[in-house]
């Protein structure tokens, strides 16, 4: 118990830009743990929006996009060996900014639609957007060894790509 702790603590760690995926152990357990927590936090997050269906697809769709993108970005670098410790430190992290903002994302849908462009909750919901934007490149940075401003362009692009898909596979045209 107490080394799930320690791992958590690590992907809070990593949330606050003071570890990379290199300070995540290899495993294989661990990445199935984490990428298990990170389809629930999507699933309870989407819930507040949509019904089961489209929640449970959103957050299977986002997950696969990730592992994928992952995969390539590491394998086009020469960075094979990275996958487990760089999905998993992704997932993790995910999973912890997730949490945050199920809380967030709850008081945001209670709030009616003519107060949601002034109130606070806009506010908390944008920090912790760019706050995730910031941990992915992160995570890029580090584990594909390239400067803040590269990592910046593919967070950029990986976002708008798992934004695309999991749209168009909610509408049913992918």
């Amino acid at each position: 118990m107490i080394a799930y702790m320690i791992i958590a603590q690590r992907f809070f760690d990593i949330c606050l830009f003071k570890a990379g995926p290199a300070d995540v152990p290899a495993s294989h357990l661990l990445l199935k743990i984490t990428l298990l927590l990170y389809f629930v936090v999507g699933v309870v997050i989407s819930r507040i929006d949509n019904d089961w269906d489209v929640s449970l697809f959103t957050s299977l769709t986002d997950m696969l996009v990730m592992i994928i993108a992952v995969w390539l970005l590491l394998k086009f670098s020469g960075f094979k060996a990275r996958y487990q410790q760089t999905v998993i430190a992704m997932a993790g992290a995910g999973s912890c900014l997730g949490i945050l903002g199920i809380p967030v994302m709850f008081l945001f849908h209670q709030t009616n639609e003519q107060q949601q462009l002034t109130s606070f909750t806009m506010l908390l919901m944008i920090a912790l957007m760019f706050w995730s934007l910031m941990v992915t490149a992160h995570i890029f940075r580090q584990a594909l060894e390239i400067k803040p401003g590269m990592a910046a362009v593919l967070t950029i692009a990986y976002t708008i790509v798992s934004l695309l898909i999991v749209g168009l596979a909610i509408s049913g045209v992918a």
